[in-house]
């Protein structure tokens, strides 16, 4: 039985929730830089990403089980803001790009296919339920092979180490110096720390499970409709010699109509698996963790800054994540449309 946990945590909850994701798929990116401390981030880029992850968790949360494939699936639906709200999808900005139907097919299996779907949803969401929450419904959720990478703490430390070497020099390339990689993340990570301080010393982290503190149905009707209204605003106001003609409109149309689809059936799918029994990850909260990962990940990024290493590890970035978010893309439309087993 699912318990009502109060607003104040309830909201300070989903105010975390909403800076994680900024935080994995802008801070680390290195798109945006700075996004809880200008008048853009706090208006813009925290709406975005707030309303998108809680909006797409409660329907997989309420409607289905967060399994890997299903929250995939809907982390794509969240990615494809970049075609009506950015027209990224139809116009990236930084310039030249293969087009399909007047669609960027780069753009489209990298931004849309795998940055959004992990960096501002399912890595946000995992993060949230291991530090707010008691619940572990998202690990377990995930393939029994996936668990297996992370079965011991050895496993974990080694994959956190990677991760934060990765993407710092990820970040490294989109960061204009040194100074501006090591403010950003310790500033940002700061933040999000102080925060989840306050919310950790009111609920000691033990209390609630992901699905209790995320929005309740009138909730996601109020969010819903804030989420719908922030595209009509932003899809006039942005980049609105961008938008195209009637036919790349129709072909993201119909991608969104083919997501929806396939997310319906994986919903669906989800309710008949039973989850891998396990008792989540062999690493437990960690202050000193936390502040590690943080203060390496700046110093990651602003080494690679130094020596220049970071545009190499962005140009190979977007091919294994353009590789890897086709093949989840094939993984996930087999999932939902296959028989449960």
């Amino acid at each position: 039985m699912d318990r009502r946990a109060p607003g104040s945590v309830k909201y300070l909850s989903w105010l975390l929730i909403g800076m994680l994701s900024v935080f994995f798929a802008e801070v680390m990116s290195g798109s945006y830089l700075f996004p809880y401390f200008t008048v853009w981030g706090i208006l813009v880029v925290m709406p975005l990403y707030t309303l998108h992850t809680l909006v797409f968790a409660h329907v997989v949360f309420n409607y289905g089980k967060p399994r890997l494939y299903t929250l995939f699936l809907a982390g794509v639906i969240f990615g494809l803001y970049e075609a009506y709200i950015t027209k990224v999808l139809w116009n990236p900005p930084w310039g030249a790009s293969l087009f399909a139907g007047g669609v960027a097919i780069i753009e489209l299996a990298v931004i849309a296919m795998w940055w959004h779907p992990f960096m501002a949803f399912i890595a946000p969401l995992f993060v949230s339920e291991n530090v707010l929450s008691k619940s572990k419904d998202i690990f377990k959720g995930l393939p029994a092979m996936v668990q297996r990478l992370c079965d011991t703490k050895k496993k974990v430390y080694i994959l956190l180490a990677l991760f934060v070497i990765f993407f710092g020099l990820v970040q490294s390339a989109n960061s204009p110096s040194p100074i501006h990689s090591l403010a950003s993340v310790i500033l940002g990570g700061g933040a999000i720390m102080a925060l989840l301080w306050i919310y950790r010393s009111k609920t000691s982290g033990l209390e609630y499970s992901l699905k209790e503190l995320l929005p309740d149905k009138k909730e996601f009707v109020v969010l819903l409709a804030a989420l719908l209204l922030f595209y009509a605003m932003t899809g006039i106001v942005l980049r609105p010699e961008a938008l195209p003609g009637i036919g790349p409109q129709l072909l993201i149309l119909l991608i969104y109509a083919v997501m929806f689809a396939l997310l319906y059936l994986s919903l669906k799918k989800s309710k008949k698996i039973e989850p891998v029994k396990t008792v989540g990850l062999p690493v437990g909260f960690s202050w000193k963790l936390l502040a590690v990962l943080t203060v390496s990940f700046a110093l990651v990024s602003a080494i690679g800054n130094v020596l220049h290493i970071g545009l190499i590890s962005i140009l190979l970035a977007w091919l294994l994540w353009g590789i890897t978010g086709i093949i989840m893309m094939i993984l996930s439309a087999r999932d939902a449309i296959g028989r449960v087993s």
